[in-house]
């Protein structure tokens, strides 16, 4: 039996979770899950971004110390291609922090839109 209210109708039924959900509720999951999965791949791009930006950055290291390994050494003529490796790794390190730089703000913008949406 329902319990009777003060002005003698009875409450509404607790079945309310036999009910499938609406479509309205379903969908807001599917787009939970569709920003969270989102969120995990843009974390995930940005890590082999930071990744690859690090690579990059200890390759240039090492080519700085040949090349000041060369300098210091007269008889080396490797400097000059030495010094055009680490250009060239240095304007592709700067390109990799760019889009870097990009996806962290996309994961910031993932984050904003799923606290919006109550997600966590």
């Amino acid at each position: 039996m329902r319990p009777v209210d003060a002005d003698g109708e009875r409450a509404p039924d607790d079945d309310d979770w036999a009910r499938p959900p609406s479509p309205v509720l379903l969908a807001d999951g599917r787009d939970v899950a569709a920003l969270e999965r989102e969120h995990v791949r843009a974390h995930l791009r940005a890590r082999r971004r930071l990744r690859e930006i690090e690579g990059l950055l200890d390759e240039m290291k090492s080519e700085v110390e040949a090349s000041e390994a060369g300098a210091l050494d007269p008889a080396g003529s490797a400097g000059a291609a030495a010094e055009e490796r680490v250009v060239k790794l240095c304007e592709e390190v700067e390109r990799k922090a760019v889009e870097a730089a990009l996806m962290g703000r996309r994961i910031v913008e993932l984050h904003r839109q799923m606290d919006g949406s109550g997600c966590y």
